[in-house]
């Protein structure tokens, strides 16, 4: 992940009605595997696979029309994403903040939504384990001085104790190192970029204003 990725991540909202989520498994010695299905109107299909922290998950969406998405949803969310992909695109990748069930929501907007007629749609899961935890990972990169001052400006920001955030992914470039970092009760991450001692760039909220 040299290129950085600050993700425009907005609140996941629920659209219509989600059958029981379907269950992906890799086959023996594999770390990834592909579904497909169809999806229309107000439908929404979620799949749901089981992870651990500090593994990087990639996802490639390809739908029939363009309005056809999918979102990331970490372990224990009502509706938060970590990735929207009807801002963020067709591809994902990203370590992971935590062990547990994640789920990939499909759904349709605008005009494929409306028609009602059915969208094809094929979802590419792959896995890895990075072989250490991502706090781990983090120190080895040298992006541990960027997380805290990223953590602390949020912080700021937001008037909420440092100890109550926590980051959800790092990504690192010339640019400097993009933090995404998740505050209780937000609706979306907020998004910050440092430098590797620790000086702030920039740290904003990644939902729509009116939600903060």
């Amino acid at each position: 992940m040299k290129k950085l990725i600050i993700c425009l991540l907005t609140s996941a909202l629920f659209f219509g009605t989600a059958e029981a989520a379907r269950q992906i498994q890799f086959a023996k010695g594999k770390t990834g595997t592909s579904v497909s299905g169809k999806i229309k109107g107000d439908d929404s299909v979620d799949y749901q696979l089981r992870a651990s922290a500090g593994q990087t998950m990639t996802v490639d969406f390809k739908g029939s029309k363009g309005a056809a998405y999918f979102n990331v949803l970490p372990p224990g969310s009502t509706g938060e994403a970590i990735f929207v992909g009807s801002s963020a695109g067709d591809h994902f990748q990203g370590v992971l903040p935590s062990d547990g069930d994640y789920i990939l929501r499909v759904y349709l907007m605008g005009g494929a939504k409306d028609s009602g007629k059915p969208v094809n749609y094929s979802l590419k899961v792959n896995i890895k384990s990075s072989g250490k935890t991502a706090k781990a990972a983090s120190a080895d990169s040298g992006t541990g001085v960027a997380e805290k001052a990223c953590l602390d400006a949020v912080a700021k920001k937001v008037g909420v104790d440092v100890s109550k955030l926590s980051v959800i992914d790092v990504k690192g470039a010339e640019a400097g190192i993009g933090v995404t970092i998740k505050v209780p009760d937000a609706t979306a991450p907020w998004s910050c970029l440092s430098d590797k001692k620790g000086k702030v760039q920039g740290a904003s909220f990644t939902g729509s204003e009116g939600d903060l």
